[in-house]
């Protein structure tokens, strides 16, 4: 079942919660729409106002007020000041990325590599800091570790460039491979933004989590995060 990967009360008094969907939570993926199933796992999960993007594998970022909703619009990165949503960005195999700042902002990130080597991850926090300048804090969801995620040479380069040879594995199998967390650590920390919380599942090895480079399904997990009065 689902497991909690961030719980903290804010010096505001605002508790936030953070929730990572497991296979037997069912399917999250948006393609069910139509025919409600995607809505009844969600209610499942957690009962509130659900709010979701189109995740591009691209930059755009959507900030979400308190008299607005999000159901599919085009973007990789959700943050809201508001009590009264649930965010959440599907995955199954890029990783889902919280931040957290001490006012109350919060934003959920769909970062591929794509999304990682444009900016996305940068422009979400600078987002957030022209709304306040507070500390913020990252928890780092479940998925495709180095031991699975085999990477091209040429795309390889251009983010050596970017971020360094440690990003640089190898797979079980020998393969050149990609360590995704490495990049988003380098720019964590030039950010000066600290990580509250790292999940160390691999969506490719760990039986709980649909992944896309196992099988190419088309079934989604999510993580979701909300804000609420202090229990």
């Amino acid at each position: 079942m689902a497991r909690e990967v961030f719980r903290r009360t804010l010096p505001n008094g605002n508790l936030v919660v953070s929730l990572v969907s497991e296979i037997e939570d069912g399917d999250f993926s948006l393609n069910q729409s139509a025919d409600k199933a995607l809505e009844k796992n969600q209610s499942r999960l957690h009962v509130g106002e659900w709010n979701w993007l189109s995740q591009e594998h691209g930059t755009e970022i959507v900030w979400l007020a308190t008299n607005e909703r999000a159901s599919g619009v085009k973007g990789d990165a959700l943050i809201t000041a508001s009590k009264q949503k649930v965010i959440s960005v599907t995955v199954a195999d890029c990783l889902p990325l919280l931040l957290v700042e001490e006012s109350g902002i919060m934003g959920l990130l769909h970062l591929g590599w794509r999304g990682i080597e444009q900016g996305l991850l940068e422009k979400s926090i600078q987002t957030i800091r022209k709304k306040s300048v507070q500390p913020i804090t990252a928890v780092l969801g479940p998925c495709i570790n180095v031991c699975c995620y085999e990477f091209g040479r040429n795309e390889m380069d251009i983010l050596v460039e970017k971020y360094g040879s440690t990003i640089i594995g190898r797979t079980l199998t020998g393969s050149l491979s990609l360590n995704i967390k490495a990049c988003v650590k380098k720019i964590l920390t030039s950010c000066e933004v600290g990580i509250e919380y790292e999940d160390t599942a691999c969506t490719n090895c760990d039986s709980r989590h649909w992944s896309f480079r196992d099988d190419g399904t088309d079934k989604r997990q999510v993580m979701i995060a909300w804000k609420q009065e202090s229990e």
